[in-house]
């Protein structure tokens, strides 16, 4: 068997798909599967090529299925005699429209609603992704199929003493800290787990790792009216080697986003053994499993309340970091490739019969 991928954001991309790219790319390729990938080289060509004319190079590559990792397929690829898979990573571009730009929004639409339609087969990244997928653009279900990301496995190893310390003095971090991972915009919530902090110990700290957007001027407003500031901490460029750092010094992992097509950092969370607080309402149950705890993403009391509770019962902490690091066990390449190794034989043998 040859894969084909579509490999523009493994090549370009430094986080979220781009990871999720490279991963299924190794993890095919770790299961001794021939991979060709196809990405445009030139910016603006480059684009041309990969949505009008990538198609006839796919023709042309004897590969035998061909799968777009990014919410995309090119345009005519129902003409290359290839078999095609697309993986739909979320869809809320139609759910949260007001958190993407107009032109960018189209783009989002014209290009998901076309792979839908046209692929043999779609991964969704969860069971949440998978009915939006039948809801928004009424899809087979028996042409979806669930396969959950990776991470990586710097995330499951335990750092030493001297190692943690290195990386808590090089930021400055606090002693005890509830820590959110993600983009600092809307959709994710963050200004509520500050609107927590008044309620908590002085000494119980709020850090938040990821790209900034408008959203952050808010939660820093929110912080200064609550007297918080110097209990909350933001850090930008966090590499990916310092992560594991970070979330094994957390005291716990809060996410209240109102929306996830997955949620990786849970993920990564647990596989750190640090405990989860997530929010309802999206896919995070499924990121998190049933050992974690979930509350309406816009409480801030009951945040307060469970964290209060966490800091109160050290043994369901040690519960919570052992069940969760046996629960993070699913998410790895092996069962990545496994499963998309799966779909592509049965989307072959399927069309043979």
């Amino acid at each position: 068997m040859r894969v084909g991928f579509d490999a523009k954001k493994a090549v370009r991309n430094c986080t979220g798909i781009g990871n999720y790219s490279r991963r299924c790319i190794r993890a095919v390729e770790q299961e001794g599967i021939d991979v060709r990938l196809f990405y445009g080289r030139q910016p603006i060509w480059g684009e041309v090529w990969r949505n009008l004319l990538q198609w006839w190079s796919v023709r042309r590559s004897h590969v035998d299925v061909y799968h777009g990792l990014s919410n995309e397929l090119p345009f005519g690829i129902q003409w290359s005699g290839v078999k095609s898979v697309v993986t739909i990573h979320d869809l809320i571009f139609l759910r949260f429209p007001e958190t993407y730009g107009w032109l960018q929004r189209q783009i989002l639409k014209l290009k998901t609603r076309y792979a839908c339609r046209v692929a043999d087969r779609i991964v969704a990244v969860s069971e949440m992704t998978r009915q939006d997928i039948i809801r928004f653009y009424e899809v087979n279900p028996a042409r979806i199929e669930v396969i959950y990301q990776s991470i990586d496995d710097i995330f499951r190893q335990s750092l030493s003493v001297d190692e943690l310390n290195v990386v808590r003095q090089r930021y400055g971090l606090p002693n005890c800290f509830v820590l959110c991972v993600g983009t600092i915009q809307t959709r994710k919530n963050q200004h509520t787990l500050v609107k927590a902090l008044p309620l908590l110990p002085d000494d119980i700290h709020l850090v938040l790792v990821g790209r900034e957007e408008s959203y952050a001027t808010l939660v820093r407003q929110t912080a200064d009216i609550l007297g918080v500031s110097s209990r909350v901490h933001i850090y930008n460029d966090v590499p990916t080697e310092d992560l594991p750092a970070f979330y094994q010094l957390a005291f716990v992992f809060a996410c209240l986003s109102h929306f996830e097509g997955f949620g990786i950092p849970i993920a990564e969370a647990l596989a750190s053994g640090t405990p989860v607080i997530g929010a309802t309402g999206s896919c995070l149950e499924e990121a998190g499993g049933s050992d974690s705890i979930y509350i309406c993403p816009d409480d801030y009391q009951e945040l307060a309340h469970v964290v209060a509770e966490l800091l109160n019962s050290p043994e369901r902490v040690r519960q919570m970091a052992k069940f969760g690091r046996r629960y993070a066990a699913r998410f790895t390449d092996q069962q990545l490739g496994k499963h998309l190794l799966s779909t592509y034989h049965e989307l072959l043998n399927h069309s043979l019969g």
